[in-house]
């Protein structure tokens, strides 16, 4: 069982590390999400805090073994942009690292609902998970992101072809939202940093998922009513919807 307690450390790769494997130590599967996530995958981009999703039913136990650690509960509540955003999907919960960097926890349903469970996906050779040490992933390089974790590390992350299917179908819920821009400002940044190298390639999408990104690669004006066509498949299915606020 691990021993961390938060006491003032910077929000770096070891504070990520010792975040998830403090889940870990709990038998609570996590995966790295939001921008920390997108530094790993090479993408240039602000980080304001660390996300993680985690399966729905362990999302309180998450919450409260994150907070007896010591991190901070948020006195803004509703006031604080990390709870209370139109722009992008709100976390389940977060608490702080500081006054501007939270730990954000979301809820599987709520952003990788077609994601395998994480309890069968953790223990198989998979190629829907990596880890964030993996060498596949880029090292730090100047004007990228922070790229792989330099140190054998725990943290799991999703695969770079899983993560764009997940923002395409994020996509598909939130279409004609402002959610919508989001997610395909985050996919846009994906194309541009991260397509094309070792870890990402259409030809690892699935089809359905593999027109869109194509014509959005292309700039291909097609991308539209392909997306208006997977919204209609996705309401046709049912997947969950979050209400906007």
């Amino acid at each position: 069982m691990t021993t961390f307690h938060f006491n003032g450390q910077h929000l770096d790769n070891d504070l990520v590390t010792s975040i998830s494997s403090l889940l870990d130590a709990f038998n609570i599967p996590n995966l790295l999400w939001g921008n920390y996530l997108l530094t790993v995958y090479g993408v240039p981009t602000v980080v304001d805090g660390v996300s993680f999703v985690v399966p729905d039913a362990l999302s309180e136990i998450s919450f409260s073994t994150i907070a007896e650690a010591g991190f901070h509960l948020c006195s803004r509540q509703l006031d604080c942009p990390h709870s209370n955003s139109n722009q992008c999907q709100p976390p389940y919960k977060h608490l702080h690292i500081d006054d501007e960097l939270a730990i954000l926890l979301y809820k599987k349903s709520d952003v990788l609902w077609e994601f395998p469970e994480f309890e069968a996906a953790f223990h198989d050779t998979s190629a829907d998970i990596m880890f964030a040490s993996d060498a596949r992933l880029p090292p730090a390089t100047l004007g990228r992101g922070r790229g792989r974790f330099p140190h054998l590390s725990s943290v799991r992350i999703p695969s770079p072809s899983r993560y764009c299917e997940a923002l395409i179908l994020l996509l598909c819920r939130d279409y004609g939202t402002t959610r919508e821009t989001y997610w395909l400002a985050i996919l846009t940044y994906m194309l541009e940093f991260v397509d094309g190298t070792d870890i990402l390639n259409e030809g690892g999408l699935t089809e359905g998922h593999k027109q869109f990104y194509h014509a959005l690669k292309l700039g291909d004006p097609t991308m539209y009513p392909i997306l208006k066509d997977l919204h209609r498949d996705f309401l046709k299915r049912r997947l969950p919807q979050v209400k906007q606020n």
